[in-house]
Parts: C-alpha cells; structure tokens; sequence
C-alpha cells in the first residue's frame, strides 16, 4: 500500500506546486501589464527607428510574437540586400510619467527631448531590476556615454549590449547606423536609418529616442539551435535584437510625458550555416517571460527617477 501511496504523494505535490506557479505567473503578468501596457506595432510613434526597422523590411508568413506578420533582414551593414535574418519577436510597453521626474535632475532646454531620453537611459541602467545581471555579467564596462558604439552592459564582445545612436524630431536628427566605428562589435543584423520618417512626420509631436543593440554568444547559441532543430522542436534560441527608447510630448498635457520601450529580436535564419533556413522563436512562456522582464526593467527605471 505505501509503495502505491509514495507516487501519489509526487504527483499531488507537482500538480500543486505547478498550480501555485501558474498562478503567480499569472498574477504578475496582470500587474505588470497595468503598470506597463503593452501596445502594437501600429501604435508605436512613427519617428520610431525601430518600428521603421520593422515596417521597411521585406514580408514574410511565418509567425512572429507580436507582429501580425515578419520582416527579413540582411546582414550587417546592409549592402548586400539578400536576406539572412529575420525578426522573430516584437514587443513594445508604454508609461506616461510626469516630466518632473525627468527634469529635476536635468533641466530642459527648449523643446528637445532628448536629454530626457539620456536620463531615463541612465536610470534604466541603474535599476535595481538589473542589480543581479550587473554583478554577474557587467565586465570592463566603462563610465556611461552616448556616443556610437559604446560599451553599455554586459561583456565585450559577446554577450554585450552597445550604442546604435540616438536621434531627435526637434533638431532634425536622425539615427545614423553608419556612425557606428569599426572597432565596435556589430549588430547581428543591419538596421537602416529614420531619416525618411523624421522628414515625413505629417505634424506628429516631438519624440527623441536612443537605440542599443546587443549580441548572445554566438557559438554556444547555435550548438544548442542545432539540436533544437536536429530533434524537431520549432524552437530557437535568441540570438541579439536592439531595443529603443522613446520620450514623446502628449499633445493634452504640458506636465506629462510618453515613454515607449521597444525591443525587437534579429535571429538568423540558418543557425546551423547549411543555408536551409529556419524560423523558430522562442516558446511562448519563454517569450512572456522575456516581455514581463522588459516590463520590469521600465517600471524599475521609473522608481530609480523617482527616488
């Protein structure tokens, strides 16, 4: 009777212990959904480099998380037009935060934003959220700057996150991929200019942004793409992507702001470099997973500005 009576015991306990964290995981998933709402594509401010990265590219049918349908991509720096990446995951996340948060330390000066965008940018870096992926990662970083390039978190040159540039509606300045130097790493996939869709903004608010990039390990993640693949599963392992962040005035509000945090997945399409490609992505609870975390780098950011 007792040997019957043990695998029962296991299982009740593993049904209950993935009962608890299910619901957890739902829990948290809702708070931080209100705290931080995820919003589309479609919403995304149109001077955005990364929704112009996203929108320029060629169409694809495979599914991707957050995007009604993909985008491919070429490699970098883009020359060569024929696609070798493709865009597996998008997810972007919005706050509306007082402008006194992010001027009290920083006075502004006309209606350029983006000293505002380098404030939040420090304060996301100095979160408490990332206290742990400091300690275990952050090698040879050095003091914070924001010119092309520059080494922002991680290690150098993989994994690492690195400067793709920053640009501004109120000065006319674009985001300029092409300033990057040739020592830097570069990103896992070319990423083009919005120049155009500063130029044709049709009298949307002024809005600044700053773009990084950051890289996985490379050979590891493909060993382990590899026998993904070799056991049938339609999964991948991300492999870099760049993320965004935008300030925008509100057009109903003088003391509020919009901030929007974008992150977008470059994964390439052959992870094994035998040509047949491969459009795996992340499973969905990894994916959750991933935004949630996002989510909680934000509203990290936003209580180290309110401290």
């Amino acid at each position: 009777m007792s040997i019957l009576w043990q695998p029962r015991l296991f299982i009740r306990g593993a049904l209950s212990l993935a009962a608890v964290s299910g619901t957890a995981f739902l829990l948290t998933r809702r708070k931080l959904n209100q705290k931080c709402r995820r919003i589309p594509l479609s919403t995304v401010p149109k001077s955005s480099a990364c929704r112009n990265f996203v929108e320029i590219g060629e169409r694809t049918n495979h599914p991707a998380w957050g995007l009604s349908s993909s985008t491919l991509l070429p490699s970098w720096p883009g020359d060569n037009t024929t696609p070798t990446h493709w865009i597996p995951s998008f997810t972007a996340v919005q706050v509306e935060l007082p402008i006194s948060l992010l001027t009290k330390d920083t006075p502004q000066s006309g209606t350029d934003l983006l000293p505002l965008v380098k404030t939040l940018f420090a304060a996301f870096l100095s979160s408490p959220v990332m206290a742990f992926e400091r300690w275990l990662m952050n090698r040879g970083v050095p003091p914070l700057s924001f010119t092309p390039g520059q080494h922002l978190f991680g290690t150098a040159p993989n994994p690492g996150a690195f400067l793709l540039g920053t640009w501004s509606s109120a000065s006319g300045q674009p985001l300029n991929p092409l300033l990057l130097p040739d020592t830097a790493p570069n990103p896992v996939a070319a990423f083009p200019s919005n120049k155009d869709v500063l130029q044709g903004r049709n009298g949307e608010g002024e809005a600044a942004g700053l773009v990084l990039y950051w890289r996985g390990t490379g050979q590891p993640i493909q060993k382990v793409n590899r026998v993904i693949a070799a056991v049938g599963l339609p999964w991948q392992v991300m492999q870099g992507g760049f993320q965004e962040f935008i300030i925008e005035r509100m057009e109903d509000s003088k003391e509020m702001v919009r901030v929007t945090y974008v992150s977008v997945e470059a994964q390439r399409m052959d992870p094994g470099g035998g040509g047949r490609r491969n459009f795996g992505r992340l499973p969905w609870v990894l994916m959750e997973m991933h935004v949630m975390y996002a989510q909680s780098l934000l509203w990290g950011a936003v209580g180290r500005l309110g401290r």
